[in-house]
This record gives C-alpha cells, structure tokens and sequence, in this order.
C-alpha cells in the first residue's frame, strides 16, 4: 500500500475528497476541531443524499443508506483513511485543505479576537492617558466591569460607531463642568463636546456612556448620594442641569449665600417679606450655602399643607415641598438645609407613595430625619374612601424604617389611602 508522499500525494487526496458527496463530512469534522481543539467524537450527517451515501459505504467500508442518518466516530474515519492510498495523510492537513480554511478551535480563535480586542481597548486608553478619561478607560480592560461589558457589545456589534463617538465622549469627560466649578445645560454641554446639543439625549449610548464615566470619576458607586435623584442628580454632580427650569421646589424661611458667604439678596427679601418663593435648580446652583430662620426644617408633601402653614403661621421658620416628587431642586435644597445639623421633620400622605417618599428620605437624612404625625390615630382621621390596588401596595414591602412598617400594615388592613388635607389643623 502506497504511503504519504508529499504534495502531490495531497493534491490528489484533496481532488477526491472535495467532491460533493464528502463536503458535510469535512465540515463535521472542521466543528469538530472548533469545539473541541482536535479531532475525536462522532460526526453525524442527517438525510443522506443518494451521492453521499454510496461515496461514504465506499470509503468507510459500512452499511450507508440515502435519507437516513449517518453517526461515524472520527477514530473510524481514520481507520477508514489508513485503508486507502491516502494512508498517512494527516486528517487536520486534509480538512484544511479540502475548505479551504486554517483549523482553528473555538477556544484558540476566541483568545485571538480577545487579545485583538484588548489592544484595541489599550489605543483608547493610550489616546487620553494622563486625562480624566484615561482613568476611567482602565474600567474598559476589566472583564465584567460596565464600561468593558457596553465596550465589548459595541466592538462586536457597531465597532464604527465606537471608533468615532468613543473619544467624542472622552472629550466630554475631560471637559465636565464641575472641574470648573461651574453649571452647564445639557444642550450647551453637548453642543460644546460634539456640536450637537441633542447628543446626550435621553434614550442615547452617548448617554449612557457620559453616565458610566460621570460615576467612575467622581467616584460614586451610585448615582448622586443615593437612587433619589436618578440621572438628572448624577449629571448635576458633574456641573450638568438637565431641564433645569422645570426642576423646581418651593420653600419659606430660608437665607441663601453664594460663593464666598455672601448673603443672596433675592432670596433675602422673601425672608423678610415672610413670604414663599419658587427656587430652580439654576437658583440652586448659585448657592454655597443655606441658612434655615427657624430652629426646625419642616417638609410636607403637598402644596395645599405647605400654604396653610406658611399663611396661618406667627413664627419664623423654615418649611419645604416636595410636591409629591422628590424631583432633584427639593433634594439638593434639603442636602443645604441639612449641613445645618438642624432637625427635619417629614409628612406625608399616607399611600404606597408617600410612605416610599419617606422612607428615601430617612435612609438618606437617617436620624436628622423626624417623622411628622405618623401615627395610627391621625391616619384614621385622615382615610379617604378610595380602594389601594394590590399592585400599589406590594410597594410597601420594600419599606425598612419600623414606623413606617407600622404604617403599612395599617394599609394594608383598611386598604384606604390617608391625606394631609384632612388632618389640616393637625399641622398648623
């Protein structure tokens, strides 16, 4: 028997083997190799052609029959190959050459793409190392970080896309208002970075991306102090206001300084008039520091409570609505008001939402935090007769704080809602 003899030998293998009646043969065997960096196991070819049934009965020497299912170990293809004028030939040499195509096993081709990716993180990081966005880029070579997750979605899905607004985002990291101390719209932040003011809208990767870098920078875990304020808060520790006139909060009773402890006159003539004012986020911005008239901050929820204690009221003090929201310009405020070390007193309405906004409140004021008139007899007083869904109140099960544990189980007993409204005198 004629054994392997060069090149002209595979030639003629190669000839023989590429015709038709092999071709799911070798590429059995080429997925094979893929999955299990060599060649072993069983190839199964389903619904043989009446080509490939009378070529395999020949080569392996076995019963092969047209529409029916072939199941032939790799070892047995060898045995089948040494019985020919091909003995000798290497299977993996042959495979190759009959596809056309390098044997390449999953694992090795996934470690090359790795390494391809990794490099081509490494440029990035290299472009802007020394900068804001070079530190956070180093998030980009740690497997199962968020920025490497997004980047590695990106590379195998949209890597153009990567290439041109990936140092487009870097930029605007290393250009983040707060690093001079001053307060940016998100449209003009986004037009300064990109020439486009839509280019971090809602909704957008560039976004998301801004966000990821915001976080690693200013080092948050999460965003802002805690999840209250959700991304609008994020960029704001940035120097970036997002729909900054229609984040607004209402409030009485308090002095306000700006940068060097200089006492702001606008706010200073509500004070003295003993009247209530609307603050933007944008007024907010100004201020370095707040100073509340009273001994106690007090916080309602709604406008209506919020009017009959600033109308009816003798004394000087501080009071704030939320406005059933804690939109970012109330959480801001009350941070100021905190720094005071005074007390605040919260009340609510007693709902599934009142209660949630209350207990954000006391796990991010933890003691300063007092709960105002939470108790069993005033929510009778103040039960109004519309039903709680189900749905609204599972949303009590996440509430930590022992007062308002008790509260929800009152909820959940009489499954009617409570509102400041009607226990009005009770406040003022």
């Amino acid at each position: 028997m004629e054994k392997w003899n060069g090149d002209e030998l595979l030639k003629e293998a190669v000839e023989y083997f590429r015709c038709p009646g092999f071709r799911r043969l070798m590429k059995g065997l080429r997925e094979k190799y893929q999955s299990l960096s060599r060649l072993g196991g069983s190839i199964v070819i389903p619904e043989l052609t009446e080509e490939e049934a009378e070529l395999l009965e020949g080569f392996l020497q076995m019963e092969v029959k047209p529409g029916k299912t072939l199941s032939v170990t790799v070892q047995r293809i060898k045995k089948s190959m040494d019985q020919t004028r091909f003995a000798g030939c290497s299977l993996e040499t042959l495979v190759s050459a009959v596809l056309n195509d390098t044997l390449v096993s999953n694992k090795d081709r996934k470690t090359k793409e790795e390494a391809q990716m990794e490099k081509h993180f490494r440029q990035y990081e290299s472009l802007f190392q020394g900068t804001y966005a070079g530190t956070w880029l180093k998030d980009a070579l740690v497997k199962g970080s968020a920025l490497n997750t997004m980047m590695v979605r990106d590379y195998h899905s949209n890597t153009d896309w990567l290439e041109d607004q990936l140092p487009v985002i870097c930029r605007g990291i290393n250009q983040l208002p707060v690093f001079s101390g001053i307060y940016e719209r998100l449209p003009v932040f986004a037009a300064s970075v990109s020439g486009n003011p839509h280019y971090f809208d809602e909704g957008k990767r560039s976004l998301t991306y801004l966000l990821l870098g915001i976080r690693t920078i200013l080092g948050e875990s999460i965003p802002y102090k805690t999840a209250v304020e959700g991304r609008t808060g994020m960029l704001y520790r940035a120097g970036i206001m997002k729909d900054d006139l229609n984040n607004w909060v209402l409030c009485h009773g308090i002095r306000g300084f700006i940068s060097g402890g200089v006492l702001h006159e606008g706010m200073e003539v509500y004070v003295k008039r003993k009247e209530s004012q609307i603050l933007t986020l944008k007024n907010i911005s100004y201020l370095e520091s707040v100073t509340p008239v009273g001994h106690e901050i007090y916080v309602v929820e709604n406008p209506s409570v919020f009017s009959s204690l600033t109308e009816r009221s003798k004394k000087d003090y501080t009071c704030v609505c939320s406005g059933g929201q804690l939109r970012l310009s109330v959480v801001v405020l009350l941070d100021l008001l905190a720094e005071n070390g005074k007390e605040i007193y919260y009340a609510g309405d007693f709902d599934p939402e009142g209660l949630s906004i209350a207990q954000k409140l006391v796990s991010r004021y933890g003691n300063q935090l007092k709960l105002w008139h939470y108790e069993e007899e005033l929510y009778l007083k103040s039960m109004s007769s519309g039903d709680i869904s189900d749905t609204r109140l599972k949303m009590l099960d996440s509430l930590t704080d022992e007062t308002l544990k008790a509260m929800a189980a009152l909820l959940k007993e009489y499954r009617h809602p409570g509102y400041q409204e009607n226990i009005m005198e009770q406040f003022v």
